[in-house]
């Protein structure tokens, strides 16, 4: 069915949010499989619930016409290879022939046996690539420009062959026969010319020319094979070298700094270089030249290129030294022009322990009067909100100003008889 905004909503989903007086048109395709009797007939309704049910009658037909006019039917008609007869246009196969010509005189089973491939037990390479007929596979051609199925079993093609990350067949770089690349052709299967790129690998995706392997300038692959080897137009570097020409390495030729520990070692103690002649050599036996600094730390901003190294002590320190190096062109080919030394070892500060107590003391003092003051304030606060009560509440007193009928005189006054008698018998 299809609403009047254009959804299209598919068999088994119901029409959700129609509104009164909106059109929705229903489209319904009937298949009818076979037919049943001499005039089969088939009716059923379709209901809207709550709106309206239409009854549908179908009449199928079975028999076209011609099938029953004899003079229509071709018997044994030789477009029917002889062996069915030609009705209403197509073939009517004989008992043991089949095809759309009855060309085929075997049985389906035995058919299909010859269509089978022993390699995967497929018939004509599965019903999307070939159909069987009279034991021979016919090969379903794809439908698109150049795409083409063939072979015994329709095993082959040029199409399902190794691709690269862009799912390109053969990297466009060969051509592809029965599932392979063929990297001496064209992606269209001619042959390549002399001056056209090689390439090789099962995609045909790996450049034969080393060209982007060798540095602008340089006329050696990858810096040198002891560096890497060019692989598929990129460099494989060895270990402990990188880089686009694997003509990176921090530790390698001249700039191994292990190579010069005896003879840093001995001139910073001994403060000489000419009592360390025989340290101070390189590998072919020639002398390096070596210097201890005169300040306490050498100035590299005057250096050029170099490189720090560190030699540590039994200390905890390190001695810090510096190989100065013209670089002209691989790792190996550096030429070390001389080695510079600090003059005081590189070590940790010692942590100042005066500080530090002092440092706890202190905050733990200042986090107590912070919280006593903290406390005073709250205090305070607390205070002046009662004594503000209190205030409020004797304003609001109603009882007598007066004497309290519960107190009581601290004097108590008493009369002495006696004394009034005396005082009349005088």
């Amino acid at each position: 069915s299809t609403q009047s905004t254009g959804e299209l909503i598919e068999s088994g989903q119901g029409c959700s949010g129609v509104s009164i007086e909106e059109d929705v048109d229903f489209e319904i395709v009937i298949k009818v499989p076979e037919c049943v009797g001499d005039k089969p007939s088939y009716s059923f309704t379709i209901e809207v619930p709550g709106i309206a049910t239409i009854p549908v009658e179908i009449d199928m037909i079975c028999t076209c016409p011609c099938e029953d006019d004899d003079s229509t039917i071709e018997r044994n008609s030789e477009k029917c290879s002889g062996s069915g007869d030609l009705i209403c246009g197509s073939c009517q196969c004989h008992s043991s022939t089949y095809g759309d010509h009855c060309q085929c005189n075997q049985t389906t089973e035995v058919s299909n046996e010859k269509c089978i491939n022993p390699d995967n037990g497929y018939i004509c390479g599965g019903d999307n690539n070939g159909k069987c007929i009279c034991g021979e596979c016919e090969c379903i051609q794809p439908n698109r420009n150049n795409y083409m199925r063939w072979g015994t079993y329709c095993e082959c093609s040029n199409y399902e062959c190794p691709r690269n990350n862009d799912n390109e067949i053969c990297s466009n770089n060969g051509y592809c026969f029965c599932g392979v690349c063929d990297c001496q052709k064209t992606k269209d299967g001619t042959d390549k010319k002399p001056s056209d790129p090689k390439f090789t690998g099962d995609d045909c995706g790996c450049p034969m020319s080393t060209e982007t392997c060798i540095a602008p300038g340089k006329d050696i692959e990858c810096s040198g094979p002891s560096n890497g080897q060019c692989v598929c137009g990129e460099c494989q570097c060895e270990q402990d070298h990188f880089g686009q020409y694997c003509d990176i390495c921090p530790d390698c030729g001249p700039l191994n700094c292990t190579l010069y520990t005896d003879c840093v070692t001995c001139v910073y103690n001994t403060k000489k270089e000419s009592e360390c002649m025989e340290e101070c050599k390189d590998v072919e036996g020639n002398k390096i030249p070596t210097m201890l600094s005169t300040d306490d730390r050498v100035d590299t901003s005057k250096l050029g290129r170099h490189k720090q190294c560190s030699i540590p002590t039994d200390d905890d320190c390190d001695i810090i030294f510096y190989l100065h190096y013209e670089d002209k062109g691989t790792s190996i080919q550096r030429e070390l022009l001389q080695i510079l030394i600090d003059k005081i070892p590189d070590c940790p500060t010692e942590p100042n322990i005066i500080a530090i107590v002092a440092g706890v003391i202190g905050g733990i003092l200042g986090i107590g009067i912070l919280l006593l003051i903290l406390w005073k304030i709250y205090t305070t606060i607390v205070d002046k909100r009662e004594y503000k009560k209190f205030l409020e509440e004797r304003s609001k007193a109603k009882w007598n100003t007066g004497l309290s009928p519960l107190y009581k005189e601290p004097l108590t006054k008493y009369t002495n008889p006696l004394y009034t008698a005396a005082t009349s018998r005088i």
